[in-house]
């Protein structure tokens, strides 16, 4: 499913919106720290060059994170993810998930078990998320 042009378009749009992504990336992103950290002359602004550092470090940890990933998924090691180990991955984090919403352990999710994903209290995230990050019941743009 992901063929070489996909994981391309990946990687280019991550290092293009690596420096934009510094304004809204999640929530273990701290802009303050990146300038800190980036900024060598200490003028409180990225440069071409501290931008670059940036991307490139970006790039670094970001192909650091796919061989991490190859690693733990890639079971017959040819050196990529195929149909199979992608749909062991999401098998084992569909049970995974199961289990956390099954607090009795008895192999079913009952209501109460389900209202209390919904409700925050388990789940991904601080709650259980439909498709498309939004939460069941809920309308787009309702969030």
């Amino acid at each position: 499913m992901f063929n070489k042009m996909k994981i391309a378009f990946v990687v280019a749009g991550s290092l293009v919106a690596g420096v934009a992504g510094v304004a809204v990336a999640g929530p273990h992103f701290d802009r303050s720290q990146v300038i800190e950290k980036y900024d060598t002359n200490k003028d409180g602004q990225l440069s071409d060059q501290e931008k670059t550092a940036l991307k490139a470090d970006m790039k670094a940890k970001h192909e650091q994170m796919k061989q991490q990933m190859l690693a733990k998924l890639d079971t017959n090691r040819n050196g990529k993810i195929d149909d199979a180990e992608r749909q062991a991955a999401q098998n084992a984090r569909a049970e995974e998930r199961f289990k956390k919403l099954d607090t009795d352990g008895n192999g079913q999710l009952s209501l109460g078990e389900f209202k209390a994903a919904h409700q925050g209290k388990q789940g991904r995230f601080g709650g259980m998320r439909g498709h498309r990050g939004g939460h069941f019941g809920m309308k787009r743009g309702q969030q």
